[in-house]
This record gives structure tokens, sequence and C-alpha cells, in this order.
């Protein structure tokens, strides 16, 4: 796992949900700049993976390994 690519597709389904970096940082329990963090590569805060997971309704292994993009709706 790198950062950038965990930081690419978790920007990406946000942006695909429409969602902004506020109100999913709001709805992980965490402040929007560790989402922006998140987003640029600087920093991977793993203990929030399950809950990113829930909030873009994606497997946690897509976003850790890019394994089998399923919504989760």
């Amino acid at each position: 796992m790198t950062n950038s690519t965990l930081a690419s597709r978790i920007k990406e389904r946000r942006k695909a949900l429409g969602i902004t970096q506020t109100a999913l940082a709001e709805k992980v329990g965490m402040r929007q700049q560790s989402i922006q963090y998140l987003e640029s590569g600087r920093a991977i805060r793993t203990g929030f993976i399950l809950e990113l997971s829930k909030v873009l309704q994606v497997d946690p292994d897509w976003l850790l390994n890019g394994d089998s993009l399923t919504d989760k709706a």
C-alpha cells in the first residue's frame, strides 16, 4: 500500500459521491485538515479505514489495495 494510491482512491470516491472534505470528516469523526492530509498522501490513519469505507460505500480492501470496488449501498 502506498500513500498516493490510498490517497487517490479516497479522493476519487469522495468526489464520485459528491461529498466535500468537510462532510466526510464530520461523518468519520476527523477534522477536515486530516482528510486533506489523507488525500494528499501526507498521512495514513489506518484506524479510520473501516469508517471511511462505510461512508464512501466501498470495501476496505479497495481503499487499501485497490481490490474490487464494491458499492455497499
